[in-house]
């Protein structure tokens, strides 16, 4: 079976529209995915941000949304403890999504890889995202993107949702032992150079209030692990520095 990932044009504002309302309209629970208004979706696709599509045959399947806030209000930067004169040079690795009779075939991995490849010619360091705790497939993809959850926020209309964090491809962390987030396959990452290895600890996913604890304590994501007898997912985390001070090579 043949996908094949374009970058999106203002033109295909309608297209997005149409598989946002069908992916959402097939959702066994819909709060999982947070849909955007037409302003934003054109916003990113005439500069503001990248948008990717999987084409299957003649048909579009799949998309991806990365946004670049810039200077506009709604910046997840401002969760976190990234300088505000770095606040310009985020990006949001915002919706994903893909047609229900297409899902299985690692679709949203291959519009990270090609996005994060495009990050090349821009000037973002940092890359923020959210996913619900009620959605691990879409935290999995993420982490596996190298990306890793640092918080639990309240975001659209008081929502929970996981805020993870990786340095963009060619930034490099100032200080700190955390690094580039992970690798391709989502491992925990490596110890920086000799000496102990970070202390651990392993949380449900359905533990929020005992996950929001940890992650105030200084804790971040590194693995998802699954969970005993059909129970929700776990986190394990390390206790290490978030690597928030990344400067272009």
């Amino acid at each position: 079976m043949t996908f094949e990932v374009r970058r999106l044009g203002p033109g295909d504002l309608p297209l997005l529209l149409d598989l946002q309302r069908r992916v959402h309209g097939a959702l066994a629970d819909p709060s999982i995915l947070q849909t955007s208004t037409p302003e934003f979706i054109a916003y990113c696709l005439g500069g503001g941000g990248r948008c990717y599509g999987v084409r299957h045959g003649a048909r579009t399947v799949a998309y991806r949304i990365v946004y670049f806030p810039r200077d506009r209000p709604f910046n997840l930067a401002r969760d976190t403890a990234i300088d505000p004169a770095e606040h310009r040079y985020v990006a949001h690795w915002d919706t994903v999504a893909v047609l229900p009779e297409r899902r299985g075939h690692g679709l949203a991995g291959l519009m990270n890889t090609r996005a994060l490849a495009d990050l090349a010619d821009t000037d973002i360091r940092h890359l923020l995202a959210t996913s619900a705790p009620a959605n691990p497939h879409g935290v999995r993809t993420l982490m596996a993107a190298g990306f890793r959850p640092v918080d639990l926020v309240r975001k659209f209309g008081g929502r929970l949702r996981f805020l993870l964090y990786r340095p963009a491809p060619g930034a490099a962390p100032a200080t700190g032992p955390l690094g580039p987030a992970a690798g391709p396959t989502g491992a925990a990452p490596a110890a920086d150079g000799p000496g102990p290895a970070a202390p651990e600890r392993v949380v449900d996913f359905a533990a929020t209030a005992e996950l929001a604890r940890a992650f105030a304590d200084g804790w971040t994501g590194a693995a998802m692990e699954p969970g005993r007898d059909g129970a929700s997912p776990r986190l394990r985390m390390v206790h290490r520095p978030h690597p928030f001070g990344t400067v272009r090579n």
